[in-house]
């Protein structure tokens, strides 16, 4: 009955593009709704920020003072207060409509960038959406829970559940990659897409900088790069669009979050937010990328040549040097904030590495089969960090 109405139940209608990225949206807040329901609605031991967030949204609507590095990433207690202000909602029920839009609108923007390519192999919709769904839900391959009994910590977490605002990063940044990429077409970009990338980098940054800091650095590298071998840049579009607003915001938020009197700085530490949480950094960042690694491994010659895939993995070694080597001092060190950095470029590296692998040419048997028996482990990983997780709010693990 689905496929019928999404196409003709073996390949994709390109002319339902729309249909169907709104389709796989909706699969995917319900699939995630007993998760952020039990979240949202039940709490967890201790260890969610769902609650703080909503105090700090609730003192934003009364006048009470919020701590300066908060506000200066509010995205999220702002659009709790939208929902609240315009319709009434309790902040509860705006904090699950909220993270169900977040993690619906990631699915349905997966799929409409991945639709060029999976029409292309007339692939059924279910698989498609098994897919997105395997995306949305992809997580490090945790063999190290044998001996530390962690799925998540001394990772690089994929998705984290625990926190809204990298939930609600993760449609931003993928709009803010995907767009991006036109700053390198051989076509320039149309007259609305600098003010439309401006508001996208500043929404992104200001929800949380984590992705700006990585992406920032990455598109001037590529930009240099790119110059000074005479090939399509848009230079406009990439300085208006993106740098210049994230620039602006970081500096901004920068100030805001350390120049106030609480005395954090950001410091130079090697492994030592990630080392003091779990052992096995090593083993178990390997786990966390063994996908994309391999992929670019077995299929490096077609990987040298892909601009999308280049620029994801310049943004994760970023997000990596963030991850193991910054961190703040005081107080915040054991928050880990620039940790979140590695998670997020992951997660786009982890989906840009699924569509290079989709529409890769000339792949051995082997190959292909080494491919995607990893990407599976990676899901059936992150199925489990699922359950674990809603067990774990439910008191029941």
């Amino acid at each position: 009955m689905v496929e019928q109405q999404i196409g003709d139940g073996t390949a994709f209608d390109p002319s339902n593009r729309w249909r169907a990225s709104i389709f796989v949206a909706v699969i995917a807040a319900l699939v995630f709704l007993p998760l952020f329901f039990a979240e949202v609605t039940v709490g967890t031991k201790g260890d969610s920020d769902f609650p703080s967030h909503v105090l700090y949204a609730l003192a934003l609507k009364t006048g009470k003072p919020v701590p300066a590095y908060i506000l200066a990433h509010s995205g999220w207690q702002f659009l709790l207060l939208g929902w609240n202000t315009a319709l009434g909602l309790s902040f509860q029920d705006a904090e699950l409509i909220s993270i169900l839009l977040c993690v619906g609108l990631t699915a349905g923007i997966l799929c409409w960038w991945f639709w060029p390519v999976l029409d292309r192999k007339k692939l059924p919709f279910w698989q498609a959406v098994l897919i997105v769904l395997g995306i949305s839900l992809a997580a490090p391959i945790a063999l190290y829970w044998f001996s530390d009994q962690e799925l998540y910590l001394g990772y690089i977490g994929i998705i984290s559940y625990h926190n809204p605002t990298i939930i609600l990063l993760r449609p931003l940044a993928l709009l803010q990659f995907i767009y991006v990429l036109r700053g390198f077409d051989a076509f320039p970009p149309s007259r609305a897409g600098i003010p439309a990338a401006a508001l996208i980098s500043l929404l992104a940054t200001f929800t949380k900088p984590n992705f700006a800091i990585c992406l920032l650095p990455a598109i001037t590298l590529i930009a240099l790069y790119r110059m000074i071998r005479k090939e399509a840049i848009h230079l406009a579009f990439l300085a208006f669009g993106f740098l210049v607003p994230m620039a602006v915001m970081l500096v901004w938020q920068f100030w805001m979050a350390y120049q106030g009197g609480d005395s954090a700085h950001v410091i130079f530490s090697v492994l030592g937010v990630m080392g003091a949480y779990s052992g096995y950094l090593l083993p178990k960042f390997l786990l966390s990328i063994l996908f994309p690694l391999t992929v670019t491994l077995l299929y490096r010659k077609q990987a040298a040549r892909n601009l999308p895939l280049i620029s994801a993995w310049l943004i994760f070694l970023f997000g990596s040097f963030f991850t193991y080597f910054v961190a703040e001092s005081g107080t915040r060190f054991k928050d880990g904030n620039f940790t979140w950095s590695g998670e997020i470029a992951l997660f786009v590296l982890f989906a840009v590495s699924t569509l290079f692998f989709l529409g890769v040419q000339g792949s051995s048997r082997a190959s292909k089969m080494t491919a995607q028996a990893l990407w599976t482990l990676h899901i059936a990983a992150g199925a489990i960090y699922y359950v674990f997780f809603t067990l774990h709010i439910l008191y029941l693990w």
